[in-house]
């Protein structure tokens, strides 16, 4: 009986052991970027394993991610998006704001609005890092989210993308992604 227990806690360890998260994990402080392709709708914010970055583009410090990649790491991505930016689900536009200033009818609007947000979440194998320029969440059509970390990765990626319209598409492109939804 005592073998049995004992070869059933050596074989739960093994199994756990193939499978590392995060957790436990020497870490460091890297920027995070959020990148959206998909305008029809808005990224609000993201983040990887609850380190993250809001959706307004531009780098943000700082998050944590382990120091040194592994092999069979995962990570928890999750990210907030508005579907519908700028329109509620009854098809009402938000309403100006004289001077920016917030009105009943605004705070309503956006009560509305902010209802119709979806928090989004997935299991992630965290990609392969060397060196790092923090992480940039890129959004794909169709609820594709994708991390890069790696700086060779990262500039083999965005590199000579050309501004315009077609700066996404051919992100998309290069990431391997959709950009018609089925």
């Amino acid at each position: 009986m005592f073998n049995n227990k004992l070869l059933a806690i050596i074989s739960t360890l093994a199994l756990l052991s193939g499978c590392q998260s995060m957790a436990d994990e020497a870490t460091i402080g890297v920027p995070g970027q959020v990148v959206n392709t998909d305008s029809s709708i808005n990224i609000l914010n993201a983040s990887l394993n609850g380190s993250g970055a809001s959706g307004t583009g531009g780098q943000e410090c700082c998050m944590s991610i382990p120091a040194k990649w592994k092999p069979g790491m995962t990570a928890t991505l999750s990210w907030t998006k508005d579907p519908s930016p700028g329109v509620n689900p009854d098809g009402k536009r938000r309403p100006a704001l004289p001077n920016g200033i917030t009105t009943p009818e605004w705070e309503k609007w956006m009560k509305i609005h902010e209802a119709n947000y979806k928090k989004m979440e997935k299991i992630i194998p965290l990609p392969k890092y060397g060196e790092t320029c923090g992480v940039t969440f890129v959004f794909l059509p169709c609820d594709d989210a994708r991390v890069v970390i790696d700086c060779e990765e990262k500039h083999r990626l965005f590199s000579k993308l050309p501004g315009g319209k077609n700066f996404d598409f051919e992100l998309i492109h290069r990431m391997g992604g959709r950009a018609v939804c089925q």
